[in-house]
């Protein structure tokens, strides 16, 4: 079980990869290195599970706040690149030592901090843009599903099913952060011309 489960979510990070191609190129960027970081427990999973446990623990947190970055930069507007740094610098530390030492939280708090983020900023286009607002909802609380079965379970096959729904689910939803921010605009403009209308009666 656990193998399927690990060739599915190789298979959704080969194509966030080319779904990816759809979203702005600062967020492709970030969308693609998630992909990278967040297949890694996949290789793992085939020959040794505990390594695959491990693995998880240190990418999940860092995967999960780059996505929040790009969720950010796609739906919203980027953090100043000294305030990105400084975030995942602390993530990482923290993934870090929590695959040294094996406290399982040290790294699924960031990662829940990390989903509860995505969850909020996607929920601020969901006027303009419903589809994408509710893939990225959906998609994180595929993250926050994934953490509570490694919780529960460890490295099974459920944690990369729901990484991998994750992935793919937020990819899909930030291809369409354009229309997103083209329709914010164009209403802003509409809005915009109809108060500037109103003259002196």
């Amino acid at each position: 079980m656990i193998g399927a489960a690990a060739l599915l979510l190789l298979a959704a990070a080969v194509a966030a990869w080319f779904v990816a191609l759809g979203a702005r190129a600062a967020v492709r960027v970030q969308l693609r290195f998630a992909a990278i970081l967040l297949a890694s427990p996949a290789l793992p999973a085939f020959v040794l599970q505990p390594a695959a446990g491990t693995i998880l623990l240190l990418v999940l947190p860092i995967g999960l706040s780059v996505l929040a970055l790009a969720c950010t930069a796609g739906f919203a507007r980027a953090l100043a690149p000294a305030l990105a740094a400084g975030l995942l610098g602390a993530v990482s530390l923290a993934a870090l030592a929590a695959a040294l030492t094996g406290l399982a939280a040290l790294a699924l708090a960031p990662a829940a901090l990390a989903a509860a983020a995505i969850f909020a900023v996607c929920v601020r286009p969901f006027d303009a843009a419903r589809p994408a607002s509710l893939q990225g909802m959906l998609s994180a609380l595929s993250f926050l599903a994934a953490q509570s079965a490694f919780a529960l379970d460890g490295a099974g096959a459920a944690p990369l099913l729901f990484t991998a729904a994750g992935l793919l689910g937020i990819t899909l939803a930030l291809s369409r952060s354009d229309v997103v921010v083209e329709e914010s605009a164009g209403r802003d403009l509409r809005r915009g011309a109809a108060i500037g209308g109103r003259g002196p009666a």
